[in-house]
């Protein structure tokens, strides 16, 4: 009968000291870009062409498959969401506007703004 009381008293001390407390990560939104649609950086002036396709790239800091991290966004005043879940990073598409095209996340001071201009029916002839 004393073994039965020590294997109980074994699987009562595993399980307090099993469950340790254990530290929050803080999920946080790093980063806001405008880039190629691909993923790839928008070098420093180069020129915009309205036959390339581009997207909004957010970055976080971490994820974690049993807490999605939701980040809200906004471009040209129009809001998006974004979810994370399994990568640190993701792009979605964006149609570009002539003029100034802005995006926000949401809550943040993380800012990009990148300007196109439409050259409309203009043609270059040699």
């Amino acid at each position: 009968m004393k073994m039965k009381q020590y294997y109980i008293l074994a699987v009562v001390m595993f399980l307090f000291l099993s469950c340790s407390e254990r530290e929050e990560t803080t999920i946080y939104s790093k980063s806001i870009s405008f880039v190629h649609a691909d993923g790839s950086i928008i070098s420093e002036n180069e020129c915009i062409s309205p036959n390339v396709k581009y997207g909004i790239k957010i970055e976080t800091n971490f994820v974690d498959v049993n807490r999605p991290f939701r980040v809200d966004y906004s471009v040209n005043g129009v809001a998006y969401t974004m979810t994370f879940t399994t990568v640190n990073s993701q792009v979605n598409p964006v149609t570009l506007v002539n003029g100034d095209n802005a995006a926000q996340i949401i809550g943040s001071n993380y800012k990009a703004v990148l300007k196109y201009v439409d050259q409309g029916d203009f043609e270059l002839v040699e």
